[in-house]
């Protein structure tokens, strides 16, 4: 299946549409008839200023016309056609294509029953972990048990006994009672117990709902930017912009006093903000990198809160928890942007050759945050490398996740095993660059870390995270890490799939699932 779809017919079903013409379109987006001709044949890939000012003559936005959205939509179908769910009904992932094109709002509505679905579905484990280890329930259980079993006892009794005399009778009729208050009660406690709110369930949980926020904007959000650069220039004309400098500007503008504690007397976060007392805290165990980053958060909170709502309001965002998680993401995008400006940043990446440990020195940042800053770097008409960017935890959960490369990252279940971004726990600290190729040939470069943060002493436990960030194969000459790879040589390339059960490779020994039969296409 390709991995992105065609973007020439929908210009030319758009523009048949609004009843423009080849030379109209042509003229009113300053390019060639003939090269609308090729671009619309599929015969020119387009990008950038071009696809901004086609998408502005068509009045379409950039993302329908693109293929993004729809490339997306094939990704999450594919990825949930293989859950067993649909083993007696398989789904044919050629089939998918069409259905998209037929019926989008369809798929869509599909997706959103399949998010549903899976949400129940976490749900009920989770239930019966709770109910197989929790003290309480297990107890209350027993309880349950213990009173439906009396009842039952008593009720068996007055069947099978009819004369029974009156005083045993009522003896009976008290127990029956008792038994039955009991058990409603015991009831009662374990509802109360498992009360979760509100008893509907969201269609998609808040974490996707970000990750389609994310996705929609390319990870790139220009009134942040914009705004990141007036208050860098405010805060420090000449462009350091310390920790130092963050902290005048703090005690400064806002009067916020700021402290540095030992780590004992904080979280395990490393900071604290009181309001009342208009107090920052920071741990004296924090890497700089760390308290640089939160100071500068603490001032993108106070004088862009504004911008980020304006943001959220445009979102589209189901639940408040989903905004609340979305404002979260927006607010650490902000003091990246006031950290690292734009222009500066990609320039230095593309001098350095995206080697990311001299932009750490470059910018006095850590792992995480350059990689971070290199996946937003998508203004039109100067833009990065389209990378993707997926967090995963030592038991292989994804915490974060954006792909602009092509890649298809997994969302509903763990990445496949050969991925590097595991293989980069057995040395920590330690850069792991991959090449690998996909069941449809696509050949990526993959470059992980497994990087440790601690924020107190020796009893504080440390977070470890792998952060791994690639592209395609096709932008590898302007990266430092690609250098000694065999990119020439496409059987030396590992070979790799998204997911267990979407993988057709038959001959992989580190399978946890038996392929979906729709990985056949």
């Amino acid at each position: 299946m390709s991995r992105q779809a065609p973007i020439g017919h929908r210009i030319r079903g758009r523009r048949k549409d609004i009843g423009l013409t080849q030379n109209a379109l042509a003229k009113a987006a300053g390019i060639s008839p003939s090269y609308l001709n090729l671009i619309e044949h599929n015969r020119r890939a387009i990008g950038g200023a071009l696809l901004l000012r086609l998408a502005g003559v068509l009045e379409i936005q950039p993302h329908a016309l693109s293929g993004s959205e729809e490339s997306r939509l094939l990704a999450d179908l594919g990825e949930a056609a293989t859950d067993p769910v649909f083993r007696e009904t398989p789904l044919a992932q050629r089939d998918f294509p069409a259905m998209i094109a037929a019926a989008p709002g369809m798929i869509s509505a599909f997706l959103t029953l399949y998010r549903a679905y899976r949400s129940g579905l976490e749900e009920i484990n989770n239930l019966s972990e709770r109910l197989s280890h929790d003290p309480f329930l297990a107890e209350a259980s027993h309880s349950i048990l213990t009173r439906i079993t009396s009842i039952r006892t008593v009720a068996e009794i007055f069947d099978d006994y009819d004369d029974l005399p009156a005083e045993q009778r009522a003896r009976f009729n008290a127990t029956l009672v008792r038994e039955s208050q009991r058990l409603a009660e015991s009831a009662t406690e374990i509802f109360n117990f498992l009360e979760r709110g509100d008893a509907g369930r969201p269609a998609a949980s808040p974490a996707e709902e970000v990750d389609d926020l994310l996705y929609d904007n390319a990870n790139h959000f220009p009134t942040l930017e914009e705004r990141a650069e007036n208050m860098r220039t405010a805060i420090d004309p000449t462009g350091g912009l310390f920790l130092t400098d963050l902290i005048k500007h703090l005690e400064r503008r806002h009067s916020i006093k700021v402290d540095r504690l030992p780590p004992e007397d904080l979280s395990v976060t490393g900071f604290d903000w009181n309001r009342e007392t208009a107090t920052l805290r920071f741990s004296r165990a924090m890497p700089i990198t760390s308290a640089r980053f939160q100071a500068a958060r603490m001032i993108c909170r106070l004088e862009g809160e504004d911008a980020v709502n304006d943001v959220l309001n445009r979102a589209n965002l189901g639940t408040d928890a989903a905004r609340l998680r979305a404002g979260d993401a927006l607010m650490s995008y902000f003091p990246a942007a006031m950290l690292f400006p734009y222009d500066d940043f990609r320039a230095e990446a593309q001098t350095l050759r995206h080697d990311i440990e001299l932009l750490q020195q470059r910018f006095a940042a850590s792992w995480e945050q350059i990689c971070h800053r290199l996946t937003t770097l998508r203004r039109p008409g100067n833009e990065g490398i389209p990378f993707h960017f997926m967090r995963t935890d030592i038991a292989g959960n994804i915490s974060k996740r954006f792909s602009a490369s092509g890649l298809q990252l997994p969302r509903y279940s763990g990445a496949c095993p050969r991925w590097v971004v595991h293989e980069a726990y057995l040395t920590p600290e330690r850069v792991i660059p991959q090449f690998v190729r996909l069941p449809d040939d696509s050949e990526y470069l993959f470059i992980a870390r497994a990087v440790r943060t601690g924020r107190g002493g020796y009893r504080v436990p440390q977070s470890v995270h792998s952060v791994m960030i690639g592209c395609d194969t096709a932008f590898a000459r302007d990266i430092v890490y690609a250098d000694g790879l065999p990119l020439d040589t496409p059987q030396a390339a590992v070979p790799v799939g998204i997911g267990c059960r979407q993988c057709p490779r038959a001959d992989c020994l580190q399978r946890a699932y038996a392929a979906s039969d729709t990985t056949n296409p």
